[in-house]
């Protein structure tokens, strides 16, 4: 798999000539234009991108991998033995899509939308490639609960891919408006406009871990730009804290005002790239005199403590509609006060969960986990009764795994830890095992188990994954990592049969691709 770099102000379109093994298949961020047997065990495949795309999305990939379509412009690709799975976790990006098409009031750029399922060791939920969008295996929980990735990649069509960042330094331009856009397009999928700020929520509480574990100058929406690894800054403040800037203008003109104006944005800027003072300024320019909002309003906003202030969004925290939070939370604050109670006889609150879907059962973990924020973690006997009611340590769900272990890593559940480390061993996004990882290492009885299982399978990981785990661990971690590195390097590159993925432009036998350059700001 190859995802190359680039500056987010080129963009380009394309035409490439792979040629690979027989036995393996080439896919690429464009349309397939077919393959050739070269009849001396090689297949050459052709692709064209006639749309001008950024450059940072040209994207390849090698292996061993079937495809299967599920709608007349949709594919899914993955390992053969993925593949029935993935045709049924993914069978809603259709319907995102004609609902992105109908938000926005503009067409699907790029002709086609397929999706190519990684190995488990990808490090992100997705990538949003044009004509090939990157997803990880951690979104197949059996249910479809976690495919608001798709929904999101999708909206990067729009959001991103078709209006792009000028640079790295106004990226919430990219990832602020695809929250918004998604949590649009979801909310549409559940046909309930109070999923919106039920999916905002969670949201907000991602952000405030964040915001809590970056330094300040992280948490400004606006970055400058130096010469510090991005990847040490890399949160979900460009996401979330972008989402709320855009969410408070929306609150400030209205829903419909606001729809109105994220269309004009897209056209005005479509194939072009922006940065946040032009946005600012659009926004104004757009609204000034229009009758949605005063002119006393639109020039009290403060655009300022938005774009360049640190910390948690200047608004606070919004009042969201909490009608499908509720329950959820309110079984959150009665295990907390359950296990506050002193005596083995306290029975466990009796609310049955088995019908609630997983989005409510991950609110629950999430706002158990806000209400151990200041306080002691949860008791053993506690941990054991959620584990004999709920099962949780059972889940297929990844995101209700995660929180849960987190929960019980902090109490160090021993008897958990076995779960902790196959969750962490056998799959490699960031967004999970990094948190579990520094939650071991924090905890007395987990600290050397996290060193050890680290120093165990750091090949397995990503090298992004593996260098960021590495600082997390800290320079113990690192040292005895450097006197083991030249250990174990054959048959497998990140668990993968070498058979089975390619990974890397190392393993592509040849690559013949004419890049037509088109600057464009």
């Amino acid at each position: 798999v190859w995802h190359s770099d680039g500056c987010p102000a080129v963009k380009m379109t394309y035409r490439a000539a792979i040629t690979v093994p027989y036995w393996s298949t080439a896919v690429m961020s464009a349309i397939g234009k077919g393959s050739i047997d070269n009849g001396d065990g090689t297949t050459m495949y052709s692709f064209d991108q006639p749309v001008a795309m950024p450059s940072y999305l040209l994207a390849l990939a090698v292996g061993d991998i079937a495809s299967c379509e599920i709608s007349p412009r949709c594919k899914v690709w993955s390992e053969p033995s993925l593949l029935d799975a993935c045709k049924f976790e993914f069978s809603q990006t259709e319907s995102f899509l004609q609902i992105a098409e109908e938000i926005t009031d503009m067409p699907y750029q790029w002709v086609r939308y397929d999706l190519l399922c990684l190995p488990p060791s990808f490090p992100y939920g997705g990538a949003e490639n044009p004509c090939l969008t990157f997803v990880t295996p951690t979104l197949l929980a059996g249910d479809r609960s976690l495919a608001s990735v798709v929904a999101h990649e999708i909206a990067h069509s729009w959001t991103g891919n078709l209006v792009t960042n000028r640079t790295w330094s106004h990226f919430w331009l990219n990832e602020g408006w695809t929250m918004w856009l998604q949590r649009k397009i979801v909310t549409k999928i559940h046909n309930d406009e109070r999923f919106f700020d039920f999916d905002a929520i969670g949201g907000w509480k991602h952000l405030k871990d964040d915001v809590s574990l970056h330094s300040p100058a992280a948490s400004r929406l606006v970055l400058t730009l130096g010469d510090d690894d991005p990847d040490d800054s890399y949160s979900s403040v460009p996401y979330e804290k972008g989402f709320h800037l855009l969410y408070a203008l929306e609150r400030m003109v209205g829903s419909a005002n606001f729809l109105t104006f994220a269309r004009a944005y897209l056209k005005k800027f479509a194939f072009l790239t922006v940065r946040s003072e032009e946005f600012r300024d659009f926004f104004n320019s757009h609204f000034e005199g229009s009758g949605a909002v005063s002119d006393v309003t639109l020039k009290s906003f403060d655009w300022d403590s938005w774009l360049y202030g640190e910390g948690m969004p200047p608004c606070g925290e919004p009042n969201f509609d909490r009608t499908l939070s509720s329950d959820a939370e309110a079984l959150a604050k009665d295990w907390i006060a359950h296990d506050e109670k002193d005596g083995s006889n306290a029975h466990p609150p009796s609310a049955d969960i088995s019908k609630w879907t997983s989005p409510q059962k991950v609110c629950f973990l999430d706002a158990m986990l806000s209400g151990l924020e200041n306080r002691s973690p949860l008791k053993l006997s506690t941990i054991k009764s959620m584990k004999e009611l709920y099962k949780f340590h059972e889940t297929k769900n990844c995101e209700i795994l995660f929180r849960f272990c987190m929960i019980g890593v902090s109490s160090s559940d021993e008897d958990l830890y076995p779960v902790v480390v196959r969750f962490i061993t056998t799959q490699g996004r960031m967004k999970y095992v990094r948190p579990l990882y520094r939650a071991l290492f924090a905890t007395e009885p987990g600290k050397q188990i996290a060193v050890q299982t680290f120093l165990d399978n750091k090949d397995f990981y990503h090298p992004i994954a593996a260098k960021m785990l590495a600082g997390d661990l800290g320079a113990t971690v690192s040292e005895e990592s450097n006197e083991t590195e030249s250990e174990s390097k054959a048959c497998t590159i990140f668990g993968i049969p070498f058979r089975t993925f390619i990974i890397g432009t190392t393993a592509i036998i040849s690559i013949g691709a004419l890049l037509l350059m088109k600057k464009r700001r």
